[in-house]
């Protein structure tokens, strides 16, 4: 089986390291905003800007360009090795090198702090002071940014576009770098007897990400502890959101990828 799973399944993903969660978290960030920029609405411009600020508060707890950096120059020195091998698609290796290092030469020549140019925004800046608060982006609150929804959809979409600009050399290292990963192991069919599955995880190779596949029919859902040595599932069943999950005690059929590159 493929790295990939048919409609009728949903994949968790559960990171094994603070940098997988982190790509993660900017690479759902940025799917959403590039989501809600698109459309036309002012609720729709209103939810794309609140991405983009937790997309600049995120970028702000850490060094994200430098993790970046470390990662996309760790998978070239793991694949640079391979390009001679035989039975490889080189095509497809070098085509993943060229795109690696123009990410990477991109990246290391960009210049200043990541988001500066928002963190230096008066406009932006009082609406992410008021973000925090619940409803405090009401036109009383925040009267310029009420005119500003109110614009034609043509130029509320120009601006969000500039202000997210600098943020679109790193959202495509982001994606290249998940997608190596994800594709670098297939799912096998796993059984959670009882409900509950664990394994341990071989310290000497990469451990970056768990795929979890599940048929979105049902009511199950899994819980995953991971830890430097062993991770465990625990599938459980919840009736609707009203009632407290519960551990099934059903043998349960799911698919795993251990994503080790």
């Amino acid at each position: 089986m493929n790295s990939y799973l048919d409609p009728t399944v949903i994949s968790y993903e559960q990171p094994l390291n603070e940098r997988m969660r982190t790509f993660l978290r900017y690479e759902q960030l940025m799917n959403r905003f590039r989501l809600f920029s698109q459309r036309q609405e002012p609720e729709d411009s209103h939810a794309a800007l609140m991405a983009l600020i937790e997309v600049l508060s995120l970028v702000s707890r850490g060094d994200l360009k430098q993790e970046l950096l470390k990662e996309i120059k760790r998978q070239i020195d793991t694949l640079e090795p391979l390009a001679n091998k035989p039975k490889l698609n080189t095509a497809k290796l070098l085509y993943i090198l060229t795109n690696h290092k123009s990410i990477f030469d991109q990246l290391h020549t960009s210049q200043g702090q990541l988001g500066y140019h928002l963190n230096n925004n008066a406009f932006i800046s009082s609406i992410r002071q008021r973000a925090v608060i619940p409803g405090g982006t009401c036109d009383f609150d925040l009267p310029e940014y009420h005119h500003w929804l109110a614009q034609a959809h043509t130029l509320r979409k120009k601006m969000l576009l500039r202000w997210v600009a600098p943020f679109e050399i790193v959202q495509e290292g982001v994606t290249q770098v998940l997608q190596l990963i994800r594709e670098s192991t297939p799912y096998a069919d796993q059984t959670a007897h009882k409900g509950f599955y664990d394994q341990s995880l071989e310290l000497s190779q990469p451990n970056q990400l768990l795929r979890i596949g599940m048929t979105k029919k049902g009511n199950l859902f899994p819980e995953c502890s991971a830890g430097k040595h062993r991770f465990s599932i625990r599938f459980l069943e919840q009736t609707d959101p009203n009632s407290n999950p519960k551990q099934t005690h059903e043998d349960i059929e799911f698919k795993l990828a251990c994503c080790t590159f």
